[in-house]
């Protein structure tokens, strides 16, 4: 059962499942790469700007491959709300496809090579969920809030998981500095 769309429900629903989760992380992320020494490198993005950017990123990428839907007949279905709720196979890899290359990309343009990959994974994992909201808000029943706790929990851990891989082999590809 779904309702209206209400501004005020989803500002909560992003406060509560996207804003607070995506807080705390990055004061994680604060506390651990503020101690290291990370030299820049040759990207045009800050760290709030590699946030920023891979934020619009993502929440782009879901409303573009997820507000609508079409079916093994040929039949169309939106962009509007409710949002669909079945999707073919295709459109939900090229989804997940889509917010792999935009995170890489992301993590690419930062200036600092490390900590910027993890930047660039917060944040298209806070502008995807953010997307998620829309829906969210607009359910009585509670559990899309669950799959908005769900996209957070799910795209946070695979997309760090693929910095830190990223970060490994990008370390391996670097001169070693002497001393």
């Amino acid at each position: 059962m779904a309702v209206d769309f209400s501004w005020s429900q989803f500002l909560w629903i992003v406060f509560v499942f996207v804003g607070v989760p995506s807080t705390f992380w990055a004061l994680v992320l604060w506390a651990i790469f503020s101690k290291r020494r990370e030299t820049a490198g040759t990207g045009p993005l800050g760290l709030w700007a590699t946030g920023s950017t891979a934020a619009a990123s993502g929440f782009v990428a879901c409303a573009g491959w997820l507000s609508w839907s079409a079916d093994q007949r040929g039949e169309f279905r939106g962009p509007g709300l409710p949002a669909p709720n079945a999707f073919p196979s295709w459109q939900v890899a090229a989804c997940g496809a889509t917010v792999v290359l935009l995170c890489l990309l992301a993590a690419h343009l930062s200036r600092w090579p490390k900590t910027g990959g993890h930047v660039a994974a917060l944040g298209l994992t806070a502008g995807f969920s953010t997307a998620f909201c829309i829906e969210a808000s607009t359910d009585v029943t509670g559990q899309s809030g669950v799959g908005v706790i769900l996209c957070m929990l799910g795209w946070g851990f695979s997309l760090t998981l693929l910095i830190l891989i990223r970060n490994a082999v990008v370390g391996r590809k670097q001169p070693a500095r002497e001393p």
